[in-house]
């Protein structure tokens, strides 16, 4: 009988600190979203996916080398400087399948993945390149412009 009482106040003293660090966590403020020009002095990247499977039609080529063509046309200083980077990515290929569920995937497609600090701070799927593929100059204008919205700045 003893055993079950001091099972009985562990369990409720594991359920107290619980709540307690949640309520810590939940009451503790936030920090204040940093400038792009601060991310960019604490190590900020905008890795720009492009993830494909092992078939892949015309229209996919297309939207790998379009993407391509926006990020190297319109970001060549930030490329160079690591600030951006363009990653091809085969979801078909063991070790690569989480992307589709941290990216929540439903098909090919373009993603936008800031990183600051060497975590993601936040992520846009391009869902229109599809829409697009066919338009290349507004295709090239669209990545273009998702890619300054997500960096925080003007034009390219």
């Amino acid at each position: 009988m003893k055993a079950k009482a001091v099972l009985t106040v562990l369990l409720l003293g594991f359920v107290a600190v619980s709540i307690a660090v949640v309520i810590f966590r939940e009451a503790a403020p936030s920090a204040p979203a940093a400038p792009a020009d601060v991310a960019a002095a604490e190590g900020s990247t905008l890795i720009v996916y492009y993830f494909h499977g092992n078939m892949r039609c015309a229209t996919c080529k297309s939207i790998e080398a379009y993407t391509r063509e926006a990020v190297e046309g319109g970001f060549a200083k930030e490329l160079e400087a690591g600030q951006i980077e363009i990653r091809v990515v085969n979801v078909d290929e063991p070790g690569n399948e989480h992307f589709v569920h941290d990216y929540q995937l439903s098909t090919r497609s373009v993603v936008l993945s800031k990183q600051v600090a060497g975590r993601q701070a936040e992520w846009n799927t391009l869902d229109r390149v599809w829409e697009l593929v066919g338009q290349k100059p507004a295709f090239l204008d669209y990545v273009k412009g998702e890619m300054n919205s997500m960096l925080g700045s003007g034009a390219p």
